[in-house]
């Protein structure tokens, strides 16, 4: 019982909560309801823009009684020791796991990316590349390359190209993270597992538009298949998108919408449709405290016969509040249920204490009660967490 508790909170430690200084939803207590400002991806996460990269020392990190709103060079990759041009992208991401089981001591390299492209007015152009020792199945290059900790496994994560035909607009080919709900950092929240939308290994091979206006943005990508999925009976084809809308500065509220098929589904292994359709909102009342809030309704036709379904839901609710600059409590509680004809709801509820002490850096304290998964029947245990986030 106490080797898989140790094992489950390092899973969780390096996992869960672990980030890639992408995606932090909570922006919104600073009066950011778009991403494409501060990310490359314009419905957020993957590599920092230029002035993402300023908004991090400026409003995220202690300042230590200094002026932060002109960061300096501390902000730029590698802290401005190499210059990079104007349109390059340029970041490096780094997440391992260590776990201390009795008798199978071993340390795991779970993300090792060079992240980076080309963006000027017209084109963009970006790749996410690594390796992993363990996980990422989802992203590896060979899905069945070798066994965990033998060697360094590569993975590519997201890669796609794109134009902008007009201000507000990308379109792009690639593989791409899938648009839908709120994305974040935190990777196995069950509004993102269950739906199978993290930014972890659920990328597809697709064609996306998206368009940004002053008070809405919105996405819609058509699903080719991911390449990482052996043999392609299990590759899902379909489409993802989601709309929002900000009702002032400081709200946002919107829905998502994706279905998938495939003739094997890769958990259930019999021909599959699976919808997900959603609500999505984002609220702060006042500056430094944030809410957020998803749920999202799944309906699964499986087997020859599809009018063979079960449908299921997914519940997140989080809120955020810095306390002093720098230093953010947090809060949340879960609820998931892939099958309503069974008695198998998964409950998780945590709470965090985090802090950015230094440029680029970030340390989070977490005490969390629940499963790992949204399982049937699993049984929920508490745990606590340090995690300990970076980029250059």
């Amino acid at each position: 019982m106490m080797m898989r508790l140790v094992t489950a909170t390092w899973i969780l430690l390096m996992v869960l909560f672990s980030g890639r200084a992408e995606a932090y939803p909570w922006m919104i207590e600073h009066q950011y309801t778009t991403c494409s400002q501060c990310h490359v991806d314009p419905s957020g996460g993957s590599a920092m823009t230029a002035y993402g990269r300023a908004q991090t020392e400026a409003l995220l990190r202690s300042p230590y009684g200094q002026d932060m709103s002109e960061p300096g060079k501390v902000k730029d990759f590698a802290f401005g020791l190499f210059k990079v041009p104007d349109a390059v992208i340029a970041q490096a991401d780094v997440r391992s796991l260590l776990i201390p089981q009795p008798g199978n001591f071993r340390y795991q390299i779970m993300q090792a990316d060079l992240r980076g492209g080309v963006q000027t007015e017209k084109f963009v152009a970006y790749a996410s590349a690594g390796v992993v020792s363990a996980g990422g199945r989802g992203a590896r290059i060979l899905s069945e390359q070798g066994k965990d900790n033998e060697f360094l496994i590569p993975v590519l994560r997201d890669y796609w190209v794109g134009f902008v035909p007009k201000n507000g607009w990308l379109i792009r080919a690639g593989r791409i993270n899938l648009p839908f709900g709120i994305r974040t950092d935190q990777h196995l929240l069950f509004t993102r597992t269950a739906t199978r939308t993290t930014t972890n290994t659920d990328q597809q091979l697709g064609l996306s538009a998206s368009v940004e206006t002053r008070h809405w943005r919105a996405e819609l990508m058509g699903i080719a298949g991911n390449p990482a999925v052996s043999p392609d009976s299990f590759r899902e084809r379909g489409y993802s998108g989601f709309f929002a809308y900000a009702v002032d500065k400081g709200a946002e509220v919107g829905v998502s919408s994706l279905v998938a098929s495939s003739k094997t589904d890769i958990i259930t292994l019999v021909p599959s449709t699976r919808q997900v359709h959603g609500v999505f909102a984002r609220y702060s009342p006042f500056k430094s405290f944030g809410l957020l809030a998803e749920a999202d309704m799944m309906l699964f036709n499986e087997g020859v016969d599809t009018r063979e379904s079960r449908a299921g839901v997914a519940i997140d609710l989080q809120a955020d509040y810095e306390v002093t600059r720098g230093v953010h409590l947090k809060g949340g509680g879960e609820f998931c249920d892939t099958d309503f004809g069974t008695d198998g709801a998964s409950r998780r509820g945590w709470g965090a204490v985090q802090w950015f002490f230094a440029p680029h850096v970030s340390a989070r304290f977490d005490a969390l009660v629940g499963p790992l998964y949204c399982t049937p029947g699993a049984v929920g245990r508490p745990m606590a967490l340090a995690t300990f986030q970076a980029f250059l």
